[in-house]
């Protein structure tokens, strides 16, 4: 038998032991040591900042070479028809970012780097390899690119009388999606003479691009003819558009076209940096008789 007074002791200290286990629970709740979260030290801390600081700029630098790397070597390698392995190959070597850092940095700089500092290299290395090389690939340090449309191009034809009649203005002819125009005419001869006409723009001279066009027809089995750019006529002198960045071209197709589909191919090369640059239109001239 146990007495009242020992009873009420024993309660007592099981119900000062329960307490304390609670409070030990609470603790370890909040932030602290008891958790295992080190004290600010502040020299750890400034040590690394420097370490996180160095390779930043070890990252930079490696970037930087990489596209330096990338321009001066590999795209004269690979040339312009690869375009994957131009940015795969670059991007690529941040493989190589922890070892390098192992190779490079002093140790007690190595050990504070973690996982979360490759995943930071790995964007800084990304980025700046993109932001170098689209400098590199454009004037004044590069041109990869050729010439290229600026805007539409049209058709033209000037009859005997003088008047000048545009494809597009033309309630005979039909917009076919910008590939090509379709002009229906009474007898199957689009009578007159025929132009083409189109201003190209590029991010250098214009002037640098050999642009060559050419006719074909499938009425005509001899095959393509290369055409001259005349001396813009006075007809079209207020259609000019010619300035240092954009050249207009006005090229004639000939005299009283035949039925058939003309096709205007026009070749444009340059020599660029570091490959040669080259582009390729291909319009199309439906000529229909109506009575067909």
């Amino acid at each position: 038998m146990v007495d009242l007074q020992t009873a009420m002791a024993a309660a007592a200290a099981d119900r000062q032991k329960r307490l304390d286990k609670t409070a030990a629970e609470r603790k370890k709740r909040r932030s602290g040591a008891d958790l295992g979260i080190e004290r600010f030290d502040p020299v750890k801390h400034v040590a690394k900042e420097k370490a996180e600081t160095a390779s930043m700029w070890f990252v930079l630098a490696y970037a930087v070479l990489v596209a330096l790397v990338n321009r001066h070597m590999l795209m004269g390698w690979v040339g312009p028809g690869d375009g994957f392995l131009l940015w795969f190959l670059p991007i690529g070597m941040l493989i190589f970012l922890p070892r390098l850092h192992r190779l490079v940095m002093p140790e007690g700089f190595v050990e504070h780097y973690t996982s979360g500092t490759w995943v930071k290299a790995g964007f800084l290395h990304t980025f700046t390899f993109l932001a170098i090389s689209f400098l590199l690939v454009n004037p004044p340090f590069g041109d990869v690119t050729a010439a290229s449309l600026d805007g539409d191009w049209e058709i033209a034809v000037m009859s005997e009388d003088g008047e000048l009649t545009l494809a597009s203005a033309s309630s005979d002819v039909m917009d076919m999606d910008g590939e090509g125009f379709a002009w229906t005419t009474e007898d199957g001869v689009l009578h007159g003479n025929a132009w083409v006409m189109f201003t190209l723009t590029d991010n250098h001279e214009v002037s640098e691009n050999n642009v060559e066009v050419r006719l074909s027809s499938n009425a005509d089995p001899s095959g393509s003819v290369l055409l001259p750019v005349e001396t813009v006529p006075s007809a079209f002198a207020n259609l000019s558009q010619s300035d240092a960045d954009h050249r207009w071209f006005l090229v004639p197709l000939g005299a009283d076209l035949v039925e058939g589909r003309w096709t205007i191919t026009v070749d444009i090369e340059e020599q660029g940096s570091p490959w040669v640059n080259t582009r390729v239109y291909e319009w199309h001239l439906d000529v229909i008789d109506e009575r067909a």
